[in-house]
């Protein structure tokens, strides 16, 4: 297993592979390993028990309207930066061409593995632009990543996803990540992404999960991301046009208990944003 927040992609997709039937993830038993499972249990016993339901939550939302951007978008792509062990265009009944970006331990890993699958036909092959990227955190990298994708989107619009991202981010890097973005899309695009609001730092789960990062995850000395609702409300160059959390999330889906009680849920809200 991977450290460092690498270890934290391992663990959501436990979650997901948990519970198929609310994520629509179908592939991530691929990617499970006893050792990533006992980390999985120990994070929901030592952060919250509703943290599986909630990831699987979160992932339904991206992928639903990542699959209506893809009939949509005859000649759309899809980008996703933090990409982890998700599987999201083998999800895909129209696939569209891809791209990855994460560190570069988690790429030549996740590459190796798929080769694998692929070849005993576990995977679908599908046509992803892998992009290793040290440290988003980096102006320098940020900027040489986004020299990259704006060569590889040219005109065409595009889906972009931080999943989990920007809780790993410093304010200014996440200030820059939007920046290169509204350079990079072209008129018509998506951004989907999810963030923590201020008010949620303030909850038991959220000192928690900071630990277990700290602690499990060797992640030390981390400041973890908040973004306030009218952050992507104001967010220049882009018009909000869809919002959920996971509360609201769980009463849509009949499989799913209602995740009620607020100081029992770390909420992340998700967004949908459209370029101008």
């Amino acid at each position: 297993m991977l450290p460092g927040v690498d270890a934290s992609a391992h663990v959501v997709n436990c979650f997901r592979a948990k519970y198929t039937n609310i994520s629509l993830d179908n592939f991530a038993h691929l990617w499970v390993a006893k050792p990533t499972e006992r980390l999985a249990n120990r994070y929901l016993q030592e952060v919250g028990e509703s943290e599986d339901i909630a990831h699987c939550l979160r992932h339904r939302f991206f992928l639903e309207r990542l699959r209506e951007f893809s009939i949509q978008a005859t000649k759309g792509v899809f980008i996703n930066i933090g990409a982890g062990f998700t599987n999201y265009p083998y999800l895909l009944n129209t696939p569209i061409p891809s791209c990855e970006v994460d560190k570069p331990n988690l790429v030549e890993s996740k590459q190796q593995r798929i080769q694998k699958l692929q070849s005993s036909h576990q995977l679908p092959e599908r046509d992803i632009l892998f992009i290793p990227t040290k440290d988003l955190n980096k102006s320098s990298e940020n900027k040489k990543l986004f020299d990259s994708l704006s060569q590889w989107i040219d005109s065409r619009q595009s889906f972009v996803l931080m999943e989990g991202l920007l809780y790993w981010l410093s304010q200014d890097s996440v200030n820059s990540l939007f920046k290169h973005l509204q350079q990079t899309q072209t008129t018509g695009s998506l951004l989907a992404l999810n963030a923590f609001k201020p008010s949620e730092a303030s909850k038991e789960m959220f000192h928690r999960l900071r630990k277990f990062s700290e602690k499990d995850y060797g992640i030390g000395n981390l400041s973890p991301n908040t973004l306030s609702e009218t952050f992507h409300e104001n967010l220049l160059g882009y018009k909000l046009i869809d919002r959920a959390n996971y509360i609201n999330l769980s009463k849509q889906i009949d499989e799913v208990k209602e995740l009620d009680n607020k100081d029992s849920v770390l909420e992340e809200d998700c967004y949908l944003l459209r370029k101008l």
